[in-house]
């Protein structure tokens, strides 16, 4: 059937289903490949506030800072899904920053991967960062995501 999954994940109850649905797919289908995808929104970057008003070089080192801090997240994230999934040892991860939907449908193609798994992602009332149900991603919107997908697409409820 599939030979290479592309698993979207962010940290959201519903990517933490798609993550158990794709590799417990693993049982079943041990030679299926499986590629991990965290997509750092670049919509962070056009940040503005009195504060860059001290320099372009302030604004260019507090950039990177951030960067580095959620890429850090990003990698504890990462730890999380080995930990919970033994079978993601095998797994390729991947984490690229720009914009969601044609950075998913780059790197699908990129890759090569005959189908992409992701969960549902819905925000709670009341969100707030740092809080359970945090989350690494922006919503998607589907209208422009699925005109860019070379493969299927699969949400996992």
């Amino acid at each position: 059937m599939f030979q290479h999954v592309l698993l979207c994940t962010h940290g959201t109850q519903g990517a933490k289903k798609a993550e158990a649905f794709v590799f417990g797919q693993l049982k079943e289908n041990p030679d299926l490949q499986v590629s991990l995808l965290t997509v750092l929104d670049q919509d962070w970057q056009g940040m503005t506030g009195d504060d860059w008003l001290n320099s372009s070089k302030t604004h260019a080192k507090f950039l990177d800072h951030v960067e580095e801090q959620v890429s850090l997240e990003i990698k504890e994230e990462w730890q999380r899904i080995r930990a919970t999934h033994p079978a993601a040892s095998k797994a390729r991860f991947i984490q690229r920053t720009g914009p969601v939907a044609e950075t998913i449908a780059g790197v699908a193609k990129e890759i090569g991967c005959d189908l992409i798994a992701m969960g549902r992602y819905h925000k709670p009332k009341g969100f707030l960062r740092g809080h359970e149900g945090k989350s690494l991603k922006d919503t998607l919107k589907n209208k422009r995501l699925h005109p860019l997908l070379p493969c299927p697409l699969i949400i996992v409820p």
